[in-house]
């Protein structure tokens, strides 16, 4: 195997893909008369906009200790600095968790001039009568706050402390007042959101969730005390700055899956074009012991750059249409390129097994779609249970693992999705992210094993 056999079947795969009559319409011109259809139909049609969504809430927060409380309560030991003055005046005896849901209970639009609430709170005590709501489609979302919840913002406020001034809250206390309890520290707990990941309306209220979750945790870690700065104050309107898409926007990162998805197509038609004809290169590549590597590594080479062009030409695309993304585009346009090596994989096991072009082309321009459509780029898919609760998500909370979740589209899709319309950061979407890659080159490893024992050792 050499570079030059290698350069040779690139170089030979770019000039038919430059050539070819197809090239132009399978990766330019369909994808974006794709994606100008949904602009089209859908640029004008917003969802989201002064929502009221259905939040399920499970509360298992514990509160505070009868310790923290003496310690808050003592006029001695805090002064001028009364928690109160700055949380509701029950939040010792209910917990911050409670007074977490009356934030999200009380939150308003504030876009409009009769104020419309955001959430409509139901309260559960067991998750699976929560989790049949969800299935009815009776809930929107679900949120669990963990026994530790209290002591999780008591240790944001210990952390802004130590972070600030060196020392922790209790610390400073302590050195005047000995016998002062410990706060909690170094407690990172999480809310868990939990939801159908293919429903609208769960998709939009957990980007909602995510801004206000954040804000509450950016807010908490000041706290007025000796020497400190201001503290989130409860009773406080706050903006919150809600994204708002149209149905199209919504719809961008499944339509650029769908653009990448169908490239194949053209390519494994110029490889069963190239056995069919068993043009004079082609004889020569095969004489070589190496001939299946150097055939299957060439091909490779030339889909690199037409894989990372047709993204480019797919995001521009979007762009121009008046995509705003929300999120990181650089990020989103490399969670785009996961999904090179499963396409590779659907070039090399269509190739293997199908030797008309015509075929082919028909066999992945239907295939392409439909594969689409069932990793919910389009629509929402039906539930079809494989494993429960075992998948990781970006909440912490792991979520079942279904049937549409065996495609590396369905997790690219959703990484995408997170990324452009939640600006969700990597670490967030890094499950989803993984799991496309490792199920990406499992495909690929598959197919081109078996595209190089068939077309390659059974001949030779």
């Amino acid at each position: 195997m050499s570079f030059r056999q290698i350069f040779g079947v690139t170089q030979r795969m770019g000039l038919q893909l430059v050539r070819s009559k197809w090239t132009i319409p399978y990766l330019v011109i369909f994808p974006l008369f794709f994606i100008g259809l949904y602009w089209i139909g859908f640029s004008t049609s917003p969802v989201g906009i002064n929502q009221t969504f259905l939040l399920g809430v499970i509360n298992q927060d514990t509160g505070v200790s009868d310790d923290i409380k003496s310690l808050f309560q003592n006029e001695t030991i805090m002064g001028n600095a009364s928690l109160t003055q700055y949380h509701n005046s029950d939040v010792l005896n209910r917990g911050f968790g409670s007074e977490f849901i009356d934030i999200l209970g009380n939150l308003t639009y504030s876009n409009i001039t009769e104020a419309t609430h955001i959430f409509d709170i139901s309260h559960f005590d067991t998750e699976s009568e929560a989790n049949n709501k969800l299935f009815k489609r009776d809930l929107d979302i679900l949120i669990v706050l963990n026994p530790n919840f209290s002591n999780t913002t008591l240790s944001m406020l210990n952390r802004y402390w130590y972070n600030t001034y060196g020392l922790y809250f209790h610390e400073m206390i302590q050195l005047q007042f000995p016998q002062s309890p410990d706060l909690p520290s170094n407690i990172n707990d999480t809310i868990h959101v939990i939801g159908d990941e293919s429903y609208l309306n769960f998709k939009l209220a957990k980007s909602v969730l995510s801004i206000i979750i954040h804000q509450y945790q950016d807010l908490t870690t000041a706290f007025k005390g000796p020497g400190g700065s201001i503290s989130i104050k409860m009773k406080e309107e706050y903006t919150i700055n809600i994204p708002k898409y149209s149905l199209f926007e919504l719809s961008i990162p499944g339509l650029i899956a769908f653009g990448i998805i169908i490239q194949p197509s053209l390519v494994a038609m110029f490889f069963c074009m190239e056995f069919r004809q068993n043009n004079t290169t082609f004889d020569r590549i095969r004489l070589a012991p190496s001939s299946g590597g150097v055939y299957i590594i060439g091909s490779i080479l030339i889909q690199i750059p037409v894989m990372i062009i047709q993204s480019l030409i797919l995001f521009l695309s979007s762009l121009i249409l008046g995509f705003n993304p929300a999120g990181n585009l650089f990020l989103g346009f490399l969670i785009a390129l996961t999904i090179f090596p499963f396409t590779l994989s659907l070039v090399y096991i269509s190739s293997a097994f199908l030797s008309n072009e015509d075929v082919v082309g028909n066999v992945l321009g239907f295939g392409a779609p439909f594969m689409a459509f069932m990793s919910g780029a389009f629509i929402e898919v039906p539930k079809i249970i494989l494993i429960p609760k075992v998948f990781p998500t970006a909440s912490g909370y792991p979520r079942d693992f279904l049937l549409w979740d065996l495609l590396p589209l369905t997790h690219s899709t959703n990484a995408l999705r997170q990324v452009l319309l939640y600006d969700f950061e990597f670490f967030l979407v890094f499950p989803d992210i993984f799991m496309s890659l490792i199920l990406s080159f499992i495909y690929l490893i598959f197919s081109v094993l078996v595209f190089y024992y068939l077309r390659f050792k059974i001949r030779s």
